[in-house]
């Protein structure tokens, strides 16, 4: 996936990067976003509605943007506030429109190769 996602590797880089798009108006892709999703940790969290508010937490932290032992107090602001699972790639990752690009119905990374009978 690396490879044809356009987003810097360098976390600096990274945040001008989308500081850019923000001010702009530009939206990130699917594959930027759930590429993002991924790199910062995103494998190892639970998407899933109730726990949404505390893996978007940890991804924070993970990606150094929110100190770790915050996260926890950050998780119950984001609810609080209502931000939601409920569009972008949290909704496509729920809807399962993500599985192509390596992210499970749970948001973790696709486990290629265990697929059920």
């Amino acid at each position: 996936m690396s490879e044809s996602s356009k987003l810097p590797e360098n976390l600096a880089e990274l945040l001008a990067h989308l500081h850019e798009r923000q001010e702009k108006r530009g939206n990130c892709t699917m594959r930027d976003r759930a590429e993002l999703w991924l790199r910062h940790g995103g494998e190892n969290l639970d998407l899933s509605p109730p726990n949404f508010h505390h893996a978007l937490a940890t991804w924070l932290a993970n990606a150094g943007l929110v100190h770790k032992d915050k996260s926890q107090d950050v998780a119950a602001v984001l609810y609080c506030l209502g931000v939601t699972n409920s569009n972008n790639l949290f909704q496509k990752v729920n809807q399962g429109k993500l599985v192509p690009m390596g992210i499970g119905k749970n948001g973790r990374r696709n486990a290629k190769g265990q697929r059920k009978a």
